[in-house]
């Protein structure tokens, strides 16, 4: 068994909200990729975006990513983008039981469409298509970096997805 869990998905998928409460149930530290990187930078992440590219923050997320995968016993929960990153993945699977937080479009959408803390959606002029566009690029790279996946959606309940991920963990 790996001594790290990291969840990986798209924006609005719950890693944040998920990664909280599996970390707590399983005793572990908690980290928030985009919360080190705003504490870092002493900005948001749309300003980071704003005054320095994505570039520049993916650089910061690579970084980070790297020195925190690390560390043992937490739960990470990174970008979404930070999968588009091949050294993510790879300092992220050699230390972490990668969890892929499968969310269909509607939900996410229904999640972050009113965001203003998402940049990549921030100036778009058709949030839904450019969701389905990104969803449709970086899908494939969420299933293959991944060890275990669940699927979310409006419906789905917080809980029971932490106790799914735990067992599989434990089972890992």
């Amino acid at each position: 068994m790996k001594s790290n869990i990291a969840l990986i998905g798209f924006m609005g998928s719950g890693k944040t909200t998920i990664g909280r409460i599996l970390a707590k149930s399983l005793d572990m530290k908690f980290i928030d990729i985009d919360r080190c990187i705003s504490i870092r930078e002493k900005k948001t992440i749309p300003e980071i975006f704003e005054e320095h590219g994505e570039k520049y923050f993916r650089d910061l997320e690579r970084a980070i990513i790297e020195e925190e995968s690390k560390d043992n016993n937490i739960v990470i929960s990174t970008g979404g983008g930070a999968i588009i990153d091949n050294v993510n993945i790879k300092n992220l699977k050699a230390t972490s039981f990668v969890v892929f937080l499968d969310c269909d479009i509607n939900t996410i959408f229904e999640r972050v469409k009113k965001s203003k803390t998402r940049p990549l959606l921030n100036n778009s002029e058709d949030v839904l298509k450019t969701i389905k566009e990104l969803h449709e690029k970086r899908q494939t790279l969420y299933k293959i970096s991944s060890d275990f996946s669940i699927k979310i959606d409006l419906n789905t309940n917080i809980y029971d997805s932490v106790e799914k991920i735990k067992n599989a963990y434990i089972l890992s």
